[in-house]
């Protein structure tokens, strides 16, 4: 791929088979779908400081997401990170919610770092930072939406995400922040890899770590397991139906 315009295209591709065969996987894609479009309006925008640049960010990180959907789809392997996150879509009693901060997990945790590196290696990872970072501000008003869509989805959830706010912003919000911030630490670590053994080393140890804060998340212990669980019973609609809330 060459521009976010395809992205959104394999993206709607996702989405179409997503909803035909009732499967959460939908559910992730048409968050990441509805930041790809975030981006792309920042871009048209000129938001960022090289709009060039963050289009080439944005379709090396999406194809690293589309590869891994690709290879599970034919049964080949994926990521560790992927993996807890892929897998968890074949368990009826996972809740959208969980679904998404899942695929947070893997895809910025995991993806969003390589992706810098492998835009601007070495010094020049340091040029990017500031677009970046701005991403996140691009996005918030994105999740804001996301989450009234998640109030559609389980009446309650304004109440639960109120009660588990952290620095005073909603679950999803606060996840996605806390992963861009460790994503960048990442991106430095691999921007400077010494050789190609080296970075893919990092890649590994890396991956095995989101993987392993991945399973935290779906079980995530008692207390909160029972509330994801109630709130995986009461949710409204069929995958399909909630997937359209979601790009709604």
């Amino acid at each position: 791929m060459a521009s976010i315009s395809e992205v959104l295209q394999r993206l709607e591709i996702i989405l179409a088979w997503a909803k035909t065969h009732q499967s959460p996987q939908g559910y992730f894609a048409a968050l990441y779908y509805q930041m790809t479009k975030a981006v792309e309006a920042g871009i048209n925008a000129n938001m960022f400081e090289n709009g060039t640049r963050m289009e080439r960010l944005d379709v090396i990180f999406a194809q690293r997401y589309l590869d891994a959907w690709d290879a599970w789809q034919q049964g080949k392997p994926v990521t560790k990170a992927w993996k807890v996150a892929f897998e968890a879509t074949e368990d009826p009693s996972v809740p959208v919610l969980q679904h998404l901060i899942l695929g947070v997990n893997a895809h910025i945790n995991l993806d969003l770092g390589i992706a810098a590196a492998h835009t601007r290696p070495k010094d020049a990872i340091f040029g990017l930072k500031r677009d970046f970072e701005l991403v996140n501000s691009t996005i918030g008003t994105l999740v804001d939406d996301t989450q009234n869509r998640l109030a559609r989805i389980w009446l309650p959830f304004r109440w639960m995400d109120w009660l588990l706010r952290t620095n005073d912003e909603g679950m999803i919000n606060f996840s996605i922040k806390m992963a861009r911030g460790a994503a960048w630490q990442t991106a430095t670590a691999i921007a400077f890899a010494p050789n190609v053994e080296a970075e893919r080393n990092l890649i590994k140890e890396l991956d095995a770590a989101v993987a392993v804060f991945g399973n935290r998340l779906l079980h995530p212990g008692y207390f909160i397991g029972l509330g994801l669980w109630w709130m995986r019973r009461w949710e409204i609609g069929t995958v399909s139906e909630k997937i359209d809330l979601l790009l709604a």
